[in-house]
C-alpha cells in the first residue's frame, strides 16, 4: 500500500449541504463579494445574558474539568424536570444524558440502535444529516418520498408499507420539521407510534424545534403518546431556542438500558460535553426567560409572515406555511419547469448571479424546492426577497 486512505464508509459520507453553503457564503464575503446568506439555520439573537453568564462563571471559578460521560448529575435531574414541565415527558434523571449538541445526541442513539445492515426509514423532507448518521452506524438509510401535497407529513398506511418494503428496524422522526416546518397533529403521530408498535420499530425523535410553533400548533413526542415511551429515544434541548448552536449542548432521553448504552458510547467518543456548556445549560433549564422567549418568538412570527405575504407574489414560487421551526421550504417547482431547470441549479445561479444563498430541498430529498432560513433580521430578508424576485422575474 502507497499510503493511507479513507474506507468506503467515509467514501458514502457527504459534507452537510447547509454548512457548505453557509461556508461558500462566507468566503464570498470575506473577497468583498456582498452575499445574503439564509442558508445556516442558527439564530441572530445572542445567549440570553444570564446562561451567557453562566458559563463565564463556570470559567471563572474553575469548573472546567471533566464530569460523568452522561453529563453532571444535577444537569441530568434538572433536564428531566425541564422535559417534564415543557412537554409532559415524564423521565428519572438515569433517564436523561447530556450530549454535544443534537448530532451528538443523534450519533449516540442510532450507534446503540442500529445493528449492522439495518434498514432504517428517514422521513422526506429530512434533515440533511440524517442519512450521514445512519450510515456512520452501520445501517441502511431507506427514505420515504415526501409527500407535499399532504402538509409534508406521511400518513401512517404510507409508513407502514414502507417499513414492510424496506424491512425497516427503526424510524426517524423531526417534528417540528426542518426544512418544512410540518407539526403533525396528535392523532397523526399516535397513528405513527401505533405503527411503531405493531411492527415492532423503535424511533428516534428529534425535538429540538419543539418550543417554535405558530398558528396555534402544539408539538407532542411521541414519548408522550400511548405506546411511545418504551420505543423512543427523544433529542431535544435549547441550541435553537435560546442561541446555544455554538455552545454544543443537548438532552437524550428514553429507557435507562439504551441510555447507559449511549452513556457508554459516549465515554469513548468524546468523553462528556463541555463542562462550561453545561453549567450554562443548567441555568437554561432553570431560569425561565418568558420575556426572551416571547421577543424571539414574536420576532420569528414576524419573518414567517412577511415571507407568505412576498412569496405569494413571486411568479413561479409558492410557500406551504410553515407551523413550527424557522424555515420556509419554497415549493419552485413551477420556476424549475418553466426554466428547464432543477433546483440545485436554481440555487446555484442564485448565488453565482444574485448572491444570495439558499439550500436546494434536494438536499432534504425535497426535490424542486429551495430552503430559506429566516433565522436571520427583517432587514437580510427583504433584501433575500428582492433578489429572489429578480432572479424569479428575469427574462
Amino acid at each position: 500500500m502507497a499510503g493511507i486512505a479513507p474506507n468506503a464508509r467515509s467514501r458514502r459520507i457527504e459534507e452537510s449541504a447547509t454548512l457548505a453553503i453557509s461556508a461558500q457564503a462566507a468566503a464570498m464575503r470575506q473577497r468583498g463579494v456582498d452575499v445574503v446568506s439564509l442558508g445556516a439555520g442558527e439564530p441572530d439573537f445572542p445567549t440570553p445574558g444570564p446562561i451567557a453568564a453562566a458559563g463565564i462563571q463556570a470559567i471563572e471559578q474553575g469548573n472546567t474539568r471533566y464530569t460523568a460521560a452522561a453529563g453532571v448529575p444535577k444537569l441530568r435531574a434538572a433536564g428531566a424536570r425541564w422535559l417534564r414541565a415543557t412537554f409532559g415527558l415524564d423521565y428519572e434523571p438515569a433517564e436523561v444524558m447530556v450530549c454535544a449538541g443534537a448530532k451528538a445526541a443523534l450519533h449516540m442513539a442510532l450507534a446503540a440502535l442500529v445493528e449492522p445492515g439495518d434498514p432504517v426509514l428517514i422521513l422526506a423532507p429530512h434533515w440533511v444529516s440524517y442519512p450521514a448518521l445512519v450510515t456512520m452506524a452501520d445501517g441502511v438509510p431507506a427514505v420515504v418520498p415526501a409527500v407535499p401535497e399532504q402538509g409534508f407529513v406521511h400518513d401512517a398506511a404510507t409508513i407502514a408499507a414502507a417499513v414492510r418494503r424496506h424491512g425497516a428496524r427503526g424510524l426517524v422522526l423531526n417534528f417540528p420539521n426542518n426544512p418544512s416546518g410540518a407539526v403533525p397533529t396528535r392523532a397523526q403521530l399516535q397513528a405513527i407510534v401505533d405503527v411503531a408498535r405493531e411492527l415492532d420499530l423503535w424511533l428516534v425523535s428529534d425535538e429540538i424545534y419543539g418550543t417554535l410553533l405558530y398558528d396555534g400548533a402544539v408539538h407532542v413526542s411521541p414519548a408522550a403518546l400511548p405506546g411511545g415511551r418504551e420505543r423512543t429515544l427523544v433529542v431535544s434541548g435549547f441550541t435553537k431556542s435560546h442561541t446555544m448552536t455554538g455552545w454544543r449542548t443537548s438532552f437524550l432521553a428514553g429507557p435507562q438500558p439504551v441510555i447507559d448504552a449511549c452513556g457508554r458510547i459516549q465515554s469513548q467518543v468524546l468523553g462528556n460535553a463541555c463542562t462550561i456548556s453545561q453549567a450554562a445549560m443548567l441555568t437554561a433549564c432553570e431560569v425561565p426567560l418568558p420575556d426572551d422567549q416571547a421577543r424571539r418568538q414574536r420576532a420569528f412570527g414576524e419573518r414567517r409572515a412577511f415571507l407568505l405575504e412576498a412569496l405569494a407574489d413571486i411568479p413561479g414560487l409558492a410557500l406551504p406555511a410553515p407551523r413550527g421551526a424557522f424555515y420556509a421550504l419554497v415549493d419552485a417547482r413551477a420556476l424549475g419547469r418553466a426554466r428547464g431547470l432543477d433546483d440545485v441549479t436554481m440555487a446555484r445561479q442564485l448565488l453565482e448571479q444574485h448572491r444570495l444563498a439558499v439550500v436546494p430541498g434536494s438536499a432534504f430529498a425535497a426535490p424542486g424546492f429551495l430552503r430559506l432560513s429566516y433565522a436571520v433580521s427583517l432587514d437580510q430578508l427583504r433584501e433575500a426577497i428582492s433578489r429572489l424576485r429578480a432572479y424569479a422575474e428575469a427574462k
